[in-house]
Parts: C-alpha cells; sequence; structure tokens
C-alpha cells in the first residue's frame, strides 16, 4: 500500500519539462487561456475561456482559480497589471474591467463598441484597447479612456508613447501600419498576399522588428517598417499567433498547433520545439525568465535553452590586492572560439566575476564535447587566451587561470600574490586594441590631471578613480610591451 501511494504522489507532481520549459502546476478544471501578465516576477495572472482566471504570487509554483462574475456567460480575451494591485480586463461581453486590489475585485469601468481584444500598456500612464474596429487609449493610468481610431487591425503593438504599428486583414493577406501620432492615425507600409495573414508583430526598438501569422510566415524589418524581408514561409496551414524576442539576437514564436520556434541569430534560423499547450502566448519578463501559456502553463529560467556553464577563475590586476586575497568584482566577457585557425568566434557570454575572482558565463551555441579556445576580455585589461582547448562535459566546464601562469597562452599572465600564488591578466589596454602603450598612457595621465572619476575605462584599480596609481600599471606594462598573444 505504502508503495503504491509513492507512485501515486510520484505521478501526481511530475511535471513535463521540454528544451528547459517547465510545465507548471494549475488548478482544475483546465481550459484555454488567452492573455497573461506578470507584474513582478512573482505575481501573476492568466484569463480565457469561461470567464476563468488564476493567479500566482510565487511566481508559478502555484495557481489558483479567482471565481468572477459567476453568473455572466463569457469569455476574458485580455488582461494587463501595471503593478500587482492594478489591473485591467477585457471579455467578449464589450466590457472593460478593473481592479486595484490585485483582482479580488473587479469593477465595470467602461462599455466597450465591441469585443475588446487586447489590453496593452507601454508605460505605467499609458496603454490601449483594441475592440475592433475602435483603438481606446489612456494617457492618465487608465483613469480614463478615449476613442482616437474606429478603423483599427487585428493586432498592434508600440515600442513608445508614440509610435507602434498595426496589422490589418482586408481580405487574401494583411497590411502592416505605422503610427508615429500613439494611434491617432496609421500609414501603410507592407502587404502580404496568398493568406499570408499576419497575427503577431514584435518590435524591440524603433528600427528593429518582426511579423508572424498563417502559413508559417516571418517578416523582419531593420529600418522601422519601410522594407521588410521574409525569413521563414513554410506555406502550410499553421498560424504563428504569439511573438517575443529578448534582444536583436534571440525571440521565441509561438504556433497554433502546440509547438513553438526559437532564433539565436535575429531570425535568420529557427529551432522548433513541441509543447502541448494549443495556441499559446510568449512573454518574457526579463533575459532568462519567460512564459509561454495557452491550454498549459510551461516556464524557463533559461531563455528557454540549454545552456553550457562555465566557471571561470580569474583575476584582474590593479583590482585585485593581495593582503585580503580578493578583488574588486567587475564584469568580463568571455568569447568561445574554434579550435582551428583563424579561430572563429563560436559564442560569447558576459558576467559579474565577483571578489573571489569566479564568474560564470552561460552559452548557448556551445556543445559539448567539442574544443574551444576561451578569450576573456575586460574593460581595460589586455585580452587573455586559454593555454589550450577546452570542452563542455555535461553542458559544464571549469577553468582556472588563477593558480598557473601556464593556464594562459604564451604565459601571458602577471604574478599577483606569493602565498597563496596567484596571476592576473595584464591591466593598462584602455584603447582595447590589444597592446599597452602611449596611447593607453595618454588616456590615463589626461583623466588624472582632470581628477575623473566614476566606473571609467581609465580607472584599472576599480576605486572609481583616475590617479598616478592607475598610470603606473599601465606603465609598467607599457615598458614591457605587453600585448595579446593568442595561438
Amino acid at each position: 500500500m505504502k508503495k503504491l501511494f509513492l507512485v501515486l504522489v510520484i505521478l501526481l507532481v511530475q511535471k513535463t519539462t521540454v528544451a528547459q520549459w517547465i510545465e507548471q502546476p494549475t488548478p482544475s478544471p483546465s481550459f484555454n487561456l488567452f492573455s497573461f501578465s506578470f507584474p513582478s516576477l512573482n505575481t501573476g495572472f492568466a484569463v480565457g475561456y469561461g470567464n476563468r482566471m488564476i493567479k500566482t504570487t510565487n511566481s508559478g509554483n502555484n495557481w489558483y482559480n479567482i471565481s468572477i462574475f459567476s453568473n455572466t456567460a463569457q469569455d476574458l480575451n485580455s488582461v494587463w497589471f501595471i503593478n500587482e494591485n492594478t489591473g485591467w480586463m477585457c471579455s467578449t461581453n464589450d466590457t472593460l474591467y478593473h481592479t486595484t486590489n490585485s483582482a479580488l475585485t473587479w469593477n465595470r469601468q467602461m462599455k466597450l463598441q465591441s469585443d475588446g481584444q487586447k489590453i496593452f500598456f507601454i508605460d505605467s500612464n499609458t496603454g490601449w484597447i483594441l475592440a475592433q474596429p475602435r483603438l481606446y487609449k489612456t494617457t492618465d493610468a487608465g483613469l480614463n479612456w478615449t476613442v482616437i481610431n474606429t478603423q483599427m487591425g487585428q493586432y498592434f503593438t508600440f515600442v513608445s508613447p508614440n509610435t507602434g504599428w498595426m496589422a490589418s486583414y482586408p481580405g487574401g493577406g494583411s497590411i502592416i501600419h505605422k503610427t508615429t501620432d500613439g494611434g491617432s492615425t496609421w500609414a501603410a507600409q507592407h502587404s502580404t498576399s496568398d493568406f499570408r495573414v499576419i497575427y503577431s508583430l514584435e518590435f524591440i526598438d524603433d528600427n528593429t522588428g518582426w511579423a508572424a501569422g498563417y502559413r508559417e510566415h516571418i517578416l523582419k524589418t531593420t529600418n522601422g517598417g519601410v522594407n521588410w524581408i521574409q525569413q521563414r514561409d513554410m506555406g502550410n496551414s499553421t498560424p504563428l499567433v504569439s511573438m517575443d524576442f529578448i534582444n536583436e539576437n534571440t525571440g521565441w514564436v509561438t504556433g497554433g498547433s502546440g509547438y513553438s520556434l526559437y532564433t539565436l541569430n535575429g531570425g535568420t534560423t529557427w529551432n522548433q520545439i513541441n509543447l502541448n499547450a494549443g495556441s499559446p502566448k510568449v512573454k518574457f519578463l526579463n533575459s532568462k525568465t519567460g512564459w509561454i501559456i495557452g491550454s498549459k502553463v510551461y516556464k524557463t529560467t533559461t531563455t528557454g535553452l540549454i545552456y553550457k556553464s562555465l566557471q571561470l577563475n580569474v583575476l584582474i590586476e590593479g583590482f585585485y590586492d593581495a593582503i585580503p586575497n580578493s578583488m574588486v568584482g567587475d564584469t568580463a566577457v568571455v568569447y568561445l572560439r574554434s579550435s582551428f585557425s583563424p579561430y572563429s568566434k563560436i559564442d560569447s557570454a558576459k558576467a559579474l566575476v565577483n571578489a573571489n575572482g569566479v564568474g560564470t558565463f552561460d552559452f548557448v551555441n556551445a556543445n559539448n564535447d567539442v574544443n574551444y579556445y576561451i578569450s576573456v576580455k575586460h574593460r581595460n585589461s589586455v585580452e587573455t587566451w586559454s593555454s589550450s582547448a577546452q570542452s563542455f562535459v555535461a553542458n559544464s566546464l571549469n577553468y582556472d587561470i588563477t593558480t598557473s601562469q601556464s593556464q594562459a597562452f604564451g604565459n601571458n599572465l602577471r604574478r599577483v600574490n606569493s602565498a597563496p600564488v596567484r596571476f592576473a591578466i595584464f591591466g593598462g589596454d584602455v584603447d582595447q586594441d590589444g597592446t599597452v602603450d602611449a596611447t593607453d598612457l595618454s588616456a590615463i595621465d589626461n583623466n588624472a590631471s582632470n581628477f575623473i572619476s566614476g566606473y571609467v575605462v581609465t580607472d584599472l584599480t576599480g576605486d572609481d578613480f583616475v590617479d598616478g596609481t592607475d598610470f603606473a600599471i599601465a606603465d609598467n606594462n607599457a615598458a614591457s610591451f605587453v600585448s595579446v598573444i593568442r595561438p
């Protein structure tokens, strides 16, 4: 009996994991979720079919039902919170609802002219509601809403209070429009044909954006929508319904057939994973934490990817103090390079190297059991390479260039402590040209003469002040003709 109970418990708590997307437990009964909003990492809301809402207050570890409008038959189409207490929700009964107590109660704020389809805020004051064909706007944190356009399409997004894009569907394809006055007027930019209907628009700035839709059709612009290039077109009947980019390279698109696509190179190539989540929406809260929510709820804390993790021990000359055997922590960048000439860059990662000289660098393009040179760069230090190529095993790699000079290619390290023996990368390459020379000395001397302080590249000791100590480090290394040594 105890064994049977144990098996049942294991089955009940089991979660589905696909490429670092982990299914989260949700309350019964299950239902399709159409929209979600996370005003913080901990607190989130999701709404959907049949007048249903769920909420989490612990980053999705647990969700619970919120009972609302029990006597009203409607679907909840969109939800948006500007903080943990204040939010809006629109539904299929042409009504906008408002809460100020974290969804404990909802009040009818106004009657819309049609079903509310999307709520979107660019900041805590400025937001829009699409109730096609009307677009409503607020500039006072939702206290008042005004119709600003009566010929809206089905999908829209904004990157600022003034600049946004919209996709309309006149029949046979879509037309992408742009606004520069906050949505009052729109100008057509691009059209699609052969039923390549745009269902999602995503921009990371005024210039760079993507559009996705039916037939697995993906477009990209790098000039604010003036020109669009096709990145993907499978010609099938699968719609791409939601999209979110973390930066200019990494983005996710969700499809209507239960699978998702991701890119690591701005959309040039796409990779597919299968998630049994219906037609879900995708949204990232930061560079690592994201959600895919539809008929099921999935979460990632690794950008949805399996990282190869390098734990690097590195000390920075000038930042290191031998007496306590510690240093001022600072950011460094590590490049993984091919082990074959011309040693091209394979991947890069940025991380904080702490007071103990330890930094963890995560890579998405690296593979296990493949040799890479490790190249370390710091804002005012000489680039330093590993003495030999290294490889990840089981997604992990440790490398230490602090205990032996031979750990760096060409022994290109300075001894900074005798007990314990410690080595550091050379400081003084202020202009990052690969050598410490008169140009670097001149920059340091000029800033020291002007009493420059703060987080500046001419500060070689990390004390936020440029003075003679910084000059002495660079002068010594310039006299020794210190420069980068590569294979």
